[in-house]
């Protein structure tokens, strides 16, 4: 079994006077990051993948196109009962997790975004990046 760790990066941004705080979603398996360093999470897509199977671009170039960042053809997801697995097909690498700490690590991150959002908005920050919508 592999270990998988999803969590929220939020992070203060400055362009001249507009200041704005910034949320990514940041995955480590075993440890390390799967994608490179200016690559991102796409949490989108990752959410559709909870329950869906199929190929997905999970991880995407920061410019919004995944092949941008080498992902030609994205990670491959399929689900078991207690698993969920995902096969790298661009780097040949396969890992399978345990699917209630992925569902756990995403409804943390969600709660986690919605405190931000309220917490900032009462400062007059505004908020981007994942969730900003919700």
């Amino acid at each position: 079994m592999d270990s998988i760790y999803i969590e929220l990066v939020v992070s203060a941004v400055q362009n001249g006077q507009e200041v704005w705080m910034q949320g990514d979603v940041e995955i480590l398996i075993n440890g390390s990051k799967p994608y490179n360093e200016g690559d991102i999470v796409d949490f989108e897509i990752l959410y559709k993948s909870l329950t869906n199977e199929g190929d997905f671009f999970i991880f995407s170039c920061n410019c919004g196109f995944p092949e941008c960042g080498g992902w030609i053809k994205g990670i491959n997801v399929k689900h078991q009962t207690d698993n969920t697995i995902w096969t790298d097909m661009d780097n040949e690498r396969k890992w399978t997790f345990d699917k209630a700490k992925i569902e756990l690590d995403i409804k943390e991150l969600k709660k986690e975004v919605l405190f931000y959002k309220d917490y900032f908005l009462k400062k007059g920050i505004d908020y981007v990046g994942v969730g900003y919508n919700w």
